[in-house]
C-alpha cells in the first residue's frame, strides 16, 4: 500500500488540551507525503491558534478554519480539501497508536475501498476492540459472516468514522449529513459501504479512543438516540439488501441497541429533560416488544435489586410515567 498517499481529517473545537497530542501521534512514523488537515470548527477558546502553530511547524500540515458546523461540517471541510487516495479520520483528543504507517505499507491492498484496523479505548485499556475476522481481503458484507453484526453494532469498528482508511474516490461526493446531530458518522460509513465492494481487514491495534470525558454518548443525557437510529435504518437496510442478506436481524439488532442505550441515559445520566419528554421516549421504549424482552433480561441481572425493582415494575407492567417519575426523582434526591 506505500503507493498511496493519505489524508488524515483532525476536526478541532476546543481541542487545546489533546490537538497537539493527536498531532504528534499521527505523525510518527507518518510518510512525507501525508497530508494533515486540521479542521478548526470556529472554537472559542485557542484551538485555531494552536492549530496555525503546529501548521508552522511541519509541512505536511495544514490549518483550515470554519465557523462552527459541528464535526460532520468539520469533516466535510476537510474531504473538500483532501488530496490523499486514502482518508483517515482522527479526533483531536484521540491518538494513532505506533505501527500503523508499517503496517500500511505492507498491506497487499488492490481495489480495495475501505482499511479496518483495531482500537484501543481509555475506558478498557486491557480489552482490545479487534475485527472479529482474520487479516485479509473480503469480497462485501456477505463475505464477513457471522462478524457483520458485531462489527455493525458490537464494536461499533463498521459504523464509526474510525479506525479505517477510506477510499477518496469510493467517496466521491458523499459528505456527512450536516442537519444531523447524532449517528452522521453512521450514516456516511453506511452510505459508503454501499458504494465499495471490497475491504481489507489489517491485523492489529492502530487506534486509541480517549472515551473518559463528560461528553461522550455513554455519560451524557441526551433524548435523540431512537430518533437517530430511524434515520439510519433505511439506508441500512438497502445495504444489506445491496448484498444479498436479509435485513431482518439486522435491523431487529439496530433497533433494540437503540431502545437499550436511550434506556440507560434516561435511568443512568443527569440531565435537564421533562417528565413529559421522560414518558414520552419510555413509551416508545415498551413499545418495542424486542426491546421490553432484552429490558427485562437485562434487569434480571441487575445487582442493584431494590433500587431496580420500579425499573422491573415499569417495564414489566408497561408503565412509561412511572419510569419517567422514579427516574427525574432519583436525579434530584439521590
Amino acid at each position: 500500500m506505500n503507493r498511496w498517499t493519505t489524508t488524515i481529517i483532525i476536526p478541532c473545537y476546543k481541542a487545546t488540551a489533546t490537538l497537539e497530542r493527536a498531532v504528534t501521534s499521527a505523525l510518527q512514523g507518518a510518510p512525507e507525503d501525508l497530508q494533515l488537515l486540521l479542521v478548526e470548527d470556529g472554537s472559542p477558546d485557542d484551538t485555531g491558534a494552536l492549530c496555525d502553530r503546529l501548521a508552522a511547524r511541519d509541512a505536511r500540515i495544514t490549518a483550515l478554519h470554519r465557523p462552527n458546523g459541528g464535526a460532520g461540517a468539520a469533516r466535510n471541510t476537510g474531504l473538500d480539501a483532501a488530496t490523499g487516495d486514502w482518508v483517515l479520520f482522527l479526533d483531536a483528543d484521540d491518538e494513532l497508536l505506533p505501527g500503523l504507517w508499517a503496517a500500511l505499507a505492507a498491506t497487499p491492498v488492490t481495489d480495495e475501498g475501505m482499511v479496518l484496523f483495531g482500537l484501543r479505548r481509555a475506558s478498557a485499556p486491557h480489552t482490545d476492540v479487534v475485527a472479529p475476522l482474520a487479516p485479509g481481503r473480503y469480497e462485501g458484507l456477505a463475505a464477513l459472516g457471522e462478524a457483520l453484526s458485531p462489527l455493525l453494532f458490537d464494536t461499533g469498528l463498521l459504523a464509526a468514522p474510525y479506525p479505517k482508511l477510506f477510499r477518496r474516490d469510493r467517496i466521491g461526493a458523499l459528505r456527512f449529513d450536516e442537519s444531523l446531530k447524532i449517528n452522521e458518522d453512521v450514516l456516511f460509513n453506511i452510505l459508503f459501504l454501499q458504494k465499495t465492494t471490497a475491504i481489507y481487514c489489517l491485523g492489529g491495534i492502530y487506534y486509541k479512543q480517549n472515551d473518559l470525558v463528560a461528553g461522550s454518548l455513554s455519560r451524557s443525557l441526551r433524548d435523540d438516540l431512537l430518533d437517530a437510529e430511524a434515520i439510519t435504518r433505511p439506508a441500512l437496510e438497502a445495504l444489506l439488501r445491496q448484498n444479498g442478506l436479509d435485513p431482518a436481524p439486522y435491523l431487529q439488532t439496530s433497533r433494540v441497541r437503540a431502545c437499550l442505550n436511550q434506556y440507560g441515559l434516561l435511568t443512568g445520566c443527569r440531565g435537564h429533560l421533562s417528565l413529559a419528554r421522560r414518558r414520552a421516549l419510555f413509551d416508545r421504549i415498551l413499545a418495542d416488544r424486542d426491546a421490553r424482552a432484552a429490558l427485562r433480561d437485562q434487569l434480571r441481572r441487575d445487582p442493584n435489586r431494590l433500587l431496580a425493582i420500579p425499573y422491573r415494575i415499569g417495564v414489566a407492567c408497561r408503565l412509561p410515567g412511572l419510569l419517567a417519575a422514579y427516574t427525574l426523582a432519583k436525579q434530584r434526591f439521590l
